[in-house]
């Protein structure tokens, strides 16, 4: 487990538990002992600074997470894609774009599931099956770009690249687009963190509205030719005689699956790389035995503990009572997932790094009920395949030597590594 500096342990523990907030950046970075206190002190928890509720227990999680009716995900200026215009110069910027609307992560039922069966035979079994071979040449040929350097930079030319490239490939994006993908995903990023400045905001809003510009060019062009992709999917779809969608819902349908298929998985697989060079005896265990078996351990537990979709916003619609809590309806609300994957009574010892739990799959880092991730089978098989490939090929993983340890982002709602310089030995066949 990533090691928690001494001042955010000290704070985390011994600051009135009134007077402390979870959106604190460097707790946001490091939450783990903030996450254990709230386990034994307040499982539902007000941040003073801004009157969310934080809801940190497994069962609670759950129960919330499977009660869509009481904790909506309709939320009118917060979520993907949205961004509250703050002064005359951001608003301008937004009124060269695209409004808007709630659609799948941020919709709820029956709205949310006629938006998810546009693109649910993207995901579907035989669909991944298909793309395996993609998945593993794309793993080999960005190993072979740095494999002699002896070195790299996992994220930047691994993490970040796989699940990109995979994605672009399946909405139907050329693969020399892909830095602008990665820019106009640290833009969705970005919004969502809560951490972004005025100039951060307009050059934010700037980013978005490009993609959305970008993409109805794209639509229209699948419009006049239809091709076997996602963005073919979801603008030229119309079941059981709906109306096709608007362009505003198509833009918000392909930023969720744009953010959610690259940037949770190359967290995850970034993390789960630091993980295995911080505990070496579970990284000899599966060096002598990469079976499937193994592997999918390995994925199960990075999965739980990176928790890259760390909390998601959720509005009550009624008063309602969360371990002895009265939430007013109206209130703002985090399911947090992570916290959740951390809790001792659900997975004893929260913080080690175990391939041998017997609940590996009990964990929630891709939530649960109608807002199951619509991409966990593809972000599981991207990291099966690359993991097995990153053992087949490298070597003796560490930390390079000249490079600091690893830090995370500060993100409202996402965590991740914001760089991993790693040193390896190439395997000679």
């Amino acid at each position: 487990m990533t090691t928690e500096t001494g001042d955010m342990v000290a704070f985390a523990e011994r600051c009135p538990l009134g007077q402390f907030s979870p959106m604190h950046p460097e707790l946001l970075a490091c939450p783990y002992a903030m996450n254990q206190r709230l386990h034994r002190e307040a499982p539902v928890y007000r941040d003073p600074a801004s009157g969310i509720y934080m809801i940190s227990r497994y069962d609670d999680v759950v129960a919330m997470a499977m009660d869509h009716e009481t904790f909506s995900s309709v939320m009118p200026g917060v979520g993907t894609g949205s961004m509250a215009a703050s002064d005359p110069e951001l608003e301008a910027i937004l009124a060269e774009g695209y409004p808007n609307v709630s659609t799948m992560l941020t919709q709820d039922p029956p709205l949310q599931r006629r938006y998810r069966k546009f693109v649910d035979g993207a995901f579907a079994p035989a669909s991944l099956k298909a793309l395996e071979p993609f998945i593993e040449a794309t793993a080999n040929e960005l190993i072979d770009r740095f494999i002699e350097r002896g070195r790299c930079e996992f994220l930047e030319e691994f993490g970040v690249p796989l699940p990109l490239t995979v994605i672009a490939s399946q909405i139907g994006v050329p693969l020399e687009d892909l830095p602008q993908l990665r820019k106009w995903t640290n833009a969705f990023i970005g919004n969502l963190s809560g951490q972004l400045d005025d100039a951060g905001r307009k050059r934010v809003a700037r980013d978005i509205v490009e993609f959305q510009h970008y993409f109805v060019t794209r639509m229209n062009e699948r419009r006049q030719q239809p091709t076997d992709d996602i963005l073919s999917k979801v603008v030229n779809a119309s079941i059981d005689g709906e109306q096709p969608l608007s362009d505003a819902e198509c833009l918000s349908m392909l930023s969720q699956i744009l953010v959610a298929g690259n940037e949770t998985t190359a967290s995850a697989l970034t993390e789960g790389i630091w993980l295995l060079i911080q505990h070496p005896e579970q990284y000899a265990r599966i060096r002598n035995d990469p079976s499937d078996a193994m592997i999918q351990a390995l994925v199960e537990e990075v999965l739980r503990i990176s928790s890259p979709s760390a909390n998601m916003f959720r509005r009550t619609t009624r008063e309602v009572e969360v371990a002895g809590v009265r939430i007013p309806a109206e209130s703002i609300c985090f399911a947090r997932f992570a916290a959740a994957n951390q809790d001792a009574t659900r997975f004893p010892e929260p913080l080690a790094f175990d391939l041998d739990r017997q609940n590996l799959r009990e964990h929630l880092a891709f939530g649960r009920g109608v807002h199951h991730c619509l991409g966990a089978a593809l972000s599981r098989r991207e990291m099966k395949i690359s993991f097995r490939v990153i053992l087949n090929r490298l070597d003796n993983l560490r930390l390079a030597a000249d490079a600091s340890p690893p830090q995370f982002a500060p993100n409202a709602l996402l965590h991740g590594l914001t760089g991993l310089e790693i040193a390896f030995d190439p395997v000679r066949s």
